[in-house]
């Protein structure tokens, strides 16, 4: 499994995705948790560190957890001990559980190359969910990746420096992003450095690979319609679909 994502945990733990959970699960509510009962079983696929599991675990559901960083899931346990998690990759991951539903937030499907990939993640989603239960999930337009992975931002603190340079590729659809981080360890700093990749994922094409995958009543939504700001919701897509 790649775990190119490992060197970024603690940087995501600490600073990245809080003002977008905030906005979003608001959204989740709303479009995916209002259908379930109270305790319903409910899949986060690619969860990160663990933080909006911990938010949907507190909202009354009985939630697991997977993703393909190991480190990241070292966090998530700190941040939900109570909740299952498991290292697999959402393209070929077989649990022994059938879900009542499933979601992944903060554009992770992106984060998935190419279609044919993100085919195969639908189908092994399909397979955890039992008949009619909804999957909702957010991909990035292209309109966020030209406004947002063409720049160079820093963060700086005592105990971490962060410089990440992004870079959109129109005609492959593809961004990057190269990050380097120097985190003090007692008297000393580490540096590491990775690159974070996404794909800007056509929406036809999105709709019919779920449609193949096995689901059905696919609805689109517009983030900033839902309530999302431009800083979280600007040229985002939710995706409800539910499984036939």
């Amino acid at each position: 499994m790649n775990n190119e994502y490992d060197p970024f945990a603690a940087i995501y733990d600490r600073y990245w995705a809080r003002e977008y959970h905030a906005a979003a699960l608001p959204v989740v509510k709303k479009l995916l948790l209002s259908q379930l009962r109270s305790g319903a079983s409910v899949l986060d696929i690619c969860c990160g560190t663990g933080r909006f599991t911990a938010a949907v675990r507190d909202a009354g559901f009985r939630v697991a957890g997977i993703d393909a960083s190991q480190e990241m899931l070292a966090y998530a346990r700190r941040n939900a001990p109570e909740v299952e998690f498991t290292w697999t990759d959402v393209r070929s991951f077989s649990l022994k559980a059938r879900f009542d539903a499933a979601y992944s937030v903060f554009e992770s499907l992106n984060h998935v190359p190419d279609m044919g990939e993100l085919s195969a993640a639908f189908g092994r989603i399909r397979k955890h969910l039992k008949r009619g239960a909804p999957f909702l999930f957010d991909l990035n337009r292209e309109e966020a990746f030209l406004a947002q992975w063409n720049e160079t931002n820093a963060i700086v603190d005592e105990e971490y420096v962060c410089v990440t340079r992004s870079e959109y590729d129109e005609e492959q659809r593809r961004a990057a992003c190269d990050v380097t981080v120097f985190g003090r360890e007692k008297k000393n700093w580490k540096r590491s450095d990775f690159t974070l990749r996404q794909t800007c994922h056509e929406i036809g094409a999105v709709q019919d690979a779920l449609s193949q995958s096995g689901f059905g009543d696919i609805a689109l939504y517009d983030a900033s319609d839902l309530g999302m700001d431009e800083d979280t919701g600007y040229a985002r897509t939710f995706f409800l679909a539910a499984a036939k």
